[in-house]
């Protein structure tokens, strides 16, 4: 295990070489490196906003360049401001290569079972992510249980959506406002089961799939039963109750005299 990511230390550290490279060169040739390691980054990755602060820094860079080339030969205010600003330069965009680096290794890490896509940026796309999660409604969230049984090629698997959607009906049809919690507690199950379809049309068959896949249907069978524990607390309550109800009820019609001792 890595530092980010599921992998080895050793392939992490060759996916930030550049990173590190980029810290070492302090003195610019003829500007720091940092804009075009960022860059790179931002293109493996798949990540608009990175891209975009990539040229933004090298606009700086080109411009820091053509500043020192104006005030070279000497030691003038100018020249002072420059050095200062490519320090400033330095600091900041290694900065936000060492801030970007555990998103970047993850990113990576998702490239090498699916296709990735471009997204904006990765703190957007976790608020989308967490949107759509809790979006979710009764109808919703038994549609796409259905539909990655139908996808998903595990018995195991199947067995756990089987035993939740039951586990779920069983809680909707004696309270909606329990099933409407519910899904704000075990809505993720629905994330589960499509990175487990994600990982199964890849058609991979490396060591990462495979140890992702176990991962999952492990988080699956655990929810399952986590899921099973809670309805059946609901429904315990629910009992308690209604005995409650019931024997206050029966006092009730014995302090009436309507029924005998």
């Amino acid at each position: 295990m890595g530092w980010a990511t599921k992998k080895n230390k050793t392939w992490e550290l060759r996916h930030l070489m550049w990173t590190f490279t980029s810290i070492i060169l302090f003195f610019p040739l003829p500007v720091h490196i940092h804009p075009f390691v960022m860059m790179s980054q931002a293109s493996k990755s798949k990540v608009r906003s990175w891209y975009i602060m990539a040229w933004a820094l090298l606009m700086v860079e080109v411009a820091l360049f053509g500043s020192f080339l104006l005030f070279w030969g000497a030691m003038s205010q100018g020249m002072l401001l420059t050095l200062g600003g490519s320090v400033v330069s330095y600091i900041l965009g290694n900065g936000l290569l060492l801030n970007q680096a555990k998103p970047y290794l993850k990113r990576l890490e998702l490239g090498e079972v699916r296709p990735l896509t471009w997204i904006g940026s990765v703190e957007k796309q976790q608020r989308l992510e967490l949107a759509q999660a809790s979006m979710e409604t009764p109808q919703s969230f038994v549609t796409k249980m259905l539909h990655y049984r139908k996808e998903i090629n595990n018995t195991n698997i199947h067995q756990h959506i089987d035993k939740i959607i039951r586990l779920f009906h069983l809680l909707e049809q004696r309270d909606i406002m329990e099933a409407e919690k519910f899904l704000v507690r075990h809505g993720t199950v629905i994330n589960v089961l499509r990175q487990y379809d994600e990982l199964e049309n890849t058609r991979l068959h490396n060591q990462v799939t495979i140890d992702s896949k176990v991962k999952l249907e492990s988080v699956l069978a655990q929810a399952a039963m986590a899921i099973e524990q809670d309805v059946t607390n609901i429904i315990k309550s629910s009992l308690l109750d209604v005995s409650a109800e019931s024997d206050v009820y029966i006092q009730t019609l014995k302090n009436r005299n309507l029924l005998k001792e």
